[in-house]
């Protein structure tokens, strides 16, 4: 089980570039901190148009969905989903391929998002 003091370090290992990004946090132990980065470093992936390494982020995403406490899981669905999900939707062009593997658990979770809120 993939607990919120081990976030940062998964991130870290899984994509090294995010080290630089997870460094300037005041307190990367703190895992909203933690996702909020985690949810900046995809967007400009996405913005690059660097689906290879989009895709590892969503896949690291729905992995610690899967395999995390409940801290990792509700980090994951009220921060990274929610604020991924809602900029995949209203992005332009760029975003179209994002939201063509943007599926899964997240989508799935994205999606039960929309249905509580009543859009």
């Amino acid at each position: 089980m993939i607990t919120e003091n081990e976030v940062s370090d998964l991130l870290g290992k899984e994509l090294p570039e995010i080290n630089l990004e997870l460094d300037k946090l005041s307190n990367s132990s703190n895992i909203y901190k933690a996702m909020r980065c985690f949810v900046d470093y995809t967007k400009q992936l996405i913005l690059k148009g660097n689906i290879n390494e989009t895709k590892l982020c969503f896949i690291l995403a729905e992995r610690m969905l899967i395999e995390g406490n409940n801290s990792v899981r509700n980090a994951i669905e009220n921060v990274y989903v929610y604020s991924l999900g809602t900029f995949i939707d209203l992005a332009d062009s760029t975003a179209n391929r994002a939201k063509e593997i943007f599926n899964g658990l997240l989508k799935k979770e994205y999606n039960r998002q929309l249905m509580a809120s009543g859009i």
